[in-house]
């Protein structure tokens, strides 16, 4: 595992967390090509950092019956957006327009690089952050809701 505290230049990840090395890149690359872009173009402000509520814990999936994707470092839970001027977005309901124009792309364009991307709406365990992860699935099928 490798303890990442930035994915791109200029964009921290708070707090550290432990991530396998396949998806501290998939986060570096996420940050700088996707999210970075989207706070300029929908925000019309500069990414300052990305903060998670869970990276690497070993711990097993909310039904039990398997590991979480956490438990290998292969998972981050995006709970909210920083931006240099201060102000921030948290992943969750009651976004204004743009805000949730913003966390709409993001999660839109997370489905790709990443092979599960569970948010708001997708179940009450994800209502307040984005959880990404690099899970194989049968025939490279990709889980987005």
């Amino acid at each position: 595992p490798l303890g990442v505290t930035n994915l791109a230049k200029g964009i921290e990840l708070v707090p550290k967390a432990e991530l396998n090395c396949a998806m501290a890149e998939a986060m570096a690359r996420f940050a700088a090509d996707i999210v970075r872009p989207a706070a300029r173009t929908v925000m019309g402000r500069e990414l300052a950092a990305v903060s998670h509520a869970s990276a690497y814990v070993c711990r097993p999936r909310h039904n039990g019956m398997k590991l979480s994707e956490h438990a290998f470092g292969n998972a981050l839970d995006i709970a909210s957006f920083t931006f240099r001027d201060g102000s921030s977005v948290e992943v969750g309901p009651n976004q204004d327009e743009k805000q949730r124009k913003f966390l709409d792309h993001v999660r839109k364009a997370a489905c790709g690089p990443f092979k599960t991307v569970l948010g708001p709406g997708s179940d009450p365990d994800h209502e307040k952050h984005l959880h990404l992860d690099l899970a194989p699935r049968r025939n490279g099928s990709i889980f987005c809701q």
